[in-house]
């Protein structure tokens, strides 16, 4: 009877030093709107050269000045009179402008004149969230390709034609 009584009592202690109580978030008016990346998302590439071999931190968190400009996934998306074009995407200097949402450059890991992979600081619909992503021209500049990364990332690169 001993033999059994003593594991019986020993076991709330041992399940009591596995578990980790629910840190208390430090502010809940900013913890809440918040969104922490994915372990994924966290891990862009060191910077250091790009593709063509220049430095990628002498150039700047900057978009190359060939994708600067207006582009859409659908041909209505480039018309600013329409109220359903949701798949417009304005890309400036520093930043890139959707329809609810937008973001500007981090951590710069490539960068060309044709192409910017970066770690982006999200903000839109009250929420806030990192994203690495990749820009890149193809079509001799006509088409821009954007790929995420990262668990909860759109699937598969999104084709945006540039706007007239």
């Amino acid at each position: 009877m001993k033999r059994l009584v003593l594991p019986l009592l020993a076991a709330p202690f041992a399940l009591a030093a596995c578990s980790d109580p629910a840190p208390a978030p430090s502010d809940p008016a900013t913890s809440a709107a918040v969104v922490e990346p994915a372990p994924s998302q966290s891990m862009v590439p060191p910077v250091g050269a790009s593709a063509d071999g220049t430095d990628v931190a002498a150039q700047g968190a900057t978009f190359p000045s060939a994708m600067r400009g207006r582009w859409g996934l659908v041909a209505n998306d480039c018309d600013p009179t329409r109220g359903d074009n949701k798949g417009i995407m304005t890309i400036g200097e520093n930043d890139v402008r959707f329809y609810e949402s937008v973001a500007e450059i981090g951590k710069v890991a490539d960068r060309s004149d044709r192409s910017l992979r970066a770690m982006f600081d999200y903000e839109g619909e009250g929420m806030a969230w990192l994203r690495d992503a990749r820009y890149e021209l193809a079509d001799g500049g006509r088409t821009l390709v954007l790929t995420e990364f990262g668990d909860d990332a759109p699937q598969g690169p999104r084709r945006y034609s540039r706007c007239k």
